[in-house]
């Protein structure tokens, strides 16, 4: 793609989609905006402003007003389509409004078109089985909240999915400044998404079983794990806890013995009534009176440091 020519269709202006289309913009590509009414677009297209203002503000990019400037509107797809070269979608979580959108997208836009999505778990198998024409230029972009300022994007194929689409999204992705990872195969929730709702559902379960508060589950998270999880995953976490010995140390030997703590893990896959309002009462302890704009302002600080500490040029400590 040529920046500056080429145009990018976000498809849906909620949340992500803004963030998509504040990415490509301040990346100077042309965004256009689709949404079914004119009042989402003019407050999708106002809070895109906001995130490039954020970007360029941080350091992370350059250029408020030409940015801006690239950014358009429409409530048609047709319009929203028309010299697309790139589309990803950012639509109602659901397969009955995905799949009839991709398969109406697929009879408008030109065969080389790749259209991807930003669903958080669906499989693009299941997504695209009613386009008739070109199901090979569909793929999952699952990017991660807030999408302008976490650098994750993960990719996968489904069933009719080219190896040109996967490559072509994979560049594009790295040319706005994401981390893509592609998936060998389809799994519903992808990666990240299904390991953190384990971890989510061991800390809902240690709050219900009245092992600790909220406060403390999120900040034995933010002080322990989580601050060796910003510059490595797991698996080398676990290498480097094993010293000499390494991962096969690890888990030859100190693995085995977390068998009996997985004994008494939680391991329901339908969520209790019992732990919902214990969790929303720990949040409104935890949080008080703090707003939900200054909650997310001190997120986005944090967020802003550590993209320029980790992820300027680098990919964690290897």
């Amino acid at each position: 793609m040529i920046k500056g020519s080429k145009r990018v269709a976000c498809i849906g202006s909620g949340l992500v989609g803004q963030g998509w289309a504040a990415l490509f913009a301040v990346n100077g590509y042309n965004v256009v905006l689709q949404d079914i009414t004119e009042e989402k677009l003019e407050e999708a297209t106002e809070r895109t402003a906001h995130h490039i203002n954020t970007l360029v503000n941080a350091g992370l990019a350059k250029g408020i007003e030409e940015a801006v400037t690239r950014l358009s509107s429409t409530t048609s797809l047709e319009e929203a389509l028309n010299g697309a070269d790139f589309v990803i979608e950012s639509v109602f979580e659901s397969l009955e409004v995905k799949c009839p959108i991709f398969a109406e997208m697929d009879r408008i836009a030109p065969a080389n078109v790749v259209l991807a999505s930003s669903t958080s778990g669906f499989m693009m198998s299941d997504i695209a089985k009613d386009m008739e024409l070109h199901p090979e230029r569909a793929i999952v972009a699952h990017p991660w909240n807030p999408v302008h300022l976490v650098p994750l994007v993960e990719l996968s194929p489904g069933e009719k999915t080219s190896q040109g689409t996967v490559d072509l999204t994979y560049r594009i992705m790295e040319d706005i400044g994401r981390v893509p990872v592609v998936l060998k195969k389809e799994v519903l929730g992808f990666i990240a998404n299904r390991l953190s709702a384990v971890l989510w559902r061991e800390a809902l379960d240690l709050v219900d079983q009245g092992v600790a508060s909220v406060e403390e589950v999120d900040k034995a998270i933010r002080a322990g794990p989580g601050i060796r999880w910003a510059i490595m995953g797991p698996y080398l976490t676990y290498h480097l806890g094993g010293g000499k010995g390494g991962i096969e140390y690890i888990m030859r030997h100190i693995g085995v013995k977390k068998a009996k703590w997985l004994e008494t893990a939680a391991t329901w896959t339908t969520q209790p009534e019992s732990v919902v309002q214990k969790a929303v009462d720990g949040v409104d302890d935890m949080v008080g009176a703090t707003a939900l704009e200054e909650l997310e302002a001190k997120r986005d600080e944090y967020l802003i440091a550590l993209n320029k500490l980790l992820w300027d040029g680098k990919s964690g400590v290897y």
